[in-house]
């Protein structure tokens, strides 16, 4: 008895010295990861390609505005028939940009600022629910459909309302004065200005009102996050701009009729570049 009773002792002993296999974990299924920069080229196909959904007449790229040194990234007009001429109607510019540190090169002074100003834009909202709440008699008549309802909200009596005007104006002065995006609007060239950027780059909050905000998915689709306000610019400025994105339009007609500028002007012939898709103009 006492010689199973050690052998069994002597069993268990040699069990434990036994090296334990390790456990390893269970394998984690992959995340899918999200694409947060493009190239340059990418996101302005992905803008174009949301601005061709709106089936504008003329598109251009790198487009000067009334200065010179400032061009915007992409702009758009449509035109209308008039007295038999046709005139700019609508003007509309897109900027692209890959990160936050592109809207704003120093962000990091300006996050504060941003923060502050989301804060703003959303305490703005909830007195505009009061406004609808308390003052009715604010609401326009003119809209033929509710869901286009439109609020006279500067014409409110709450005085907090105002109040939140005000701060609101003085964050957006601190972070976009002297901008790009600035000096765009000052040119009123464009009624509605747009920025583009990878999916939840920006906040609309962090925007000037006016700016509209575009998303753009993994998959270069484009997601109109808040729609841009309408500046109505003077038409000699918009026919400016229209003028202008003729101009920039040359280089690329010439390039993909095989002709290339050279020195006082004098054309070369080169090959026509092949299209992926299709057959080569005849």
């Amino acid at each position: 008895m006492k010689k199973k009773k050690a052998l069994k002792q002597l069993t268990l002993d040699f069990d434990e010295a036994l090296p334990q296999p390790e456990l390893q974990p269970a394998p984690q299924p992959r995340q899918k990861q999200v694409k947060s920069e493009y190239k340059p080229l990418e996101l302005k196909r992905a803008a174009l390609g949301w601005l061709v959904t709106q089936k504008p007449d003329a598109i251009g790229v790198m487009v000067p505005t009334r200065i010179s040194k400032y061009c915007a990234d992409i702009a758009a007009f449509w035109s209308v028939g008039k007295r038999g001429k046709l005139l700019p109607k609508k003007t509309l510019i897109i900027e692209t940009r890959n990160n936050r540190e592109e809207c704003w090169p120093d962000c990091s002074r300006h996050e504060g600022l941003l923060n502050q100003l989301k804060e703003a834009k959303e305490l703005k909202r909830e007195i505009e629910a009061k406004i609808r709440r308390n003052e009715p008699g604010l609401k326009d008549t003119d809209n033929l459909f509710n869901e286009y309802e439109s609020w006279r909200y500067k014409e409110s009596k709450n005085r907090e309302y105002h109040r939140c005007l005000k701060e609101i104006d003085k964050l957006e002065r601190a972070v976009y004065n002297g901008s790009f995006f600035e000096q765009l609007r000052r040119a009123e060239v464009a009624d509605y200005l747009y920025l583009a950027v990878p999916e939840d780059t920006v906040h609309a909050d962090e925007l000037a009102d006016s700016w509209g905000l575009i998303y753009v998915k993994p998959d270069l689709s484009a997601e109109l996050v808040k729609t841009a306000e309408f500046w109505d610019c003077p038409v000699e400025r918009k026919m400016h701009l229209a003028q202008n994105i003729a101009i920039t339009c040359r280089k690329s007609i010439l390039f993909s009729m095989g002709i290339r500028e050279g020195a006082s002007s004098i054309p070369f012939f080169t090959p026509i570049p092949h299209r992926r898709r299709g057959k080569a103009l005849s």
